[in-house]
């Protein structure tokens, strides 16, 4: 995918990169895919996959993405996608996020960056929260909820707790959180 908005079976998709760090020297990659029903309304969702290290890729085509792999038809050759019956986004806005830097498709222009700790991780995934909230305003209203599977559930209750410290002492954005959502697979 390109840098740019994709329509993929009437999907709408952003693959992009934010920088964070003092000199924005980490750059988290995300997948964002609206919502196919109303985009405006329905909650959005700030989804980390586990591992550490494991890209949200594998939650995006075997989890909770808008395509999955067609199997059934598979020849041998490139694979086709198929609209997921399953996915989240039939209803929900969701960010998916490579973190923590080195995942996927993230890097870091510094090598002393590519250690990062879940503390640090934690800090890193709040700064990009707060950044792709304010180069999306009109997702401000929405309900946020913030989500991931497996080790996710180690940092995210940490990117939580920034969420609430930061709204507490009114930093900008102010974000509608609602609910934390950890799926552990064992």
């Amino acid at each position: 995918m390109t840098s740019e908005a994709n329509a993929i079976y009437n999907i709408y998709i952003v693959c992009r990169y934010i920088g964070v760090g003092e000199s924005n020297e980490s750059q988290l990659f995300y997948y964002f895919v609206e919502s196919q029903r109303s985009p405006a309304l329905d909650p959005l969702m700030l989804w980390l996959t586990g591992g550490p290290g494991c890209s949200v890729l594998s939650a995006f085509f075997y989890e909770n993405g808008p395509v999955a792999f067609d199997y059934g038809n598979y020849n041998g050759s490139l694979p086709q996608l198929h609209l997921s019956p399953y996915a989240w986004t039939k209803g929900l806005n969701i960010i998916y996020v490579d973190a923590p830097v080195g995942t996927g498709f993230s890097y870091s222009t510094t090598q002393e960056n590519y250690y990062v700790n879940d503390t640090k991780s934690a800090t890193q995934i709040y700064e990009f929260l707060r950044k792709w909230l304010i180069e999306h305003p009109q997702f401000l209203n929405n309900q946020l909820f913030i989500g991931g599977d497996s080790y996710a559930g180690i940092p995210l209750p940490m990117v939580v707790q920034h969420v609430l410290d930061g709204n507490q002492i009114g930093l900008e954005p102010t974000m509608n959180l609602k609910v934390i959502n950890l799926i552990i697979l064992l």
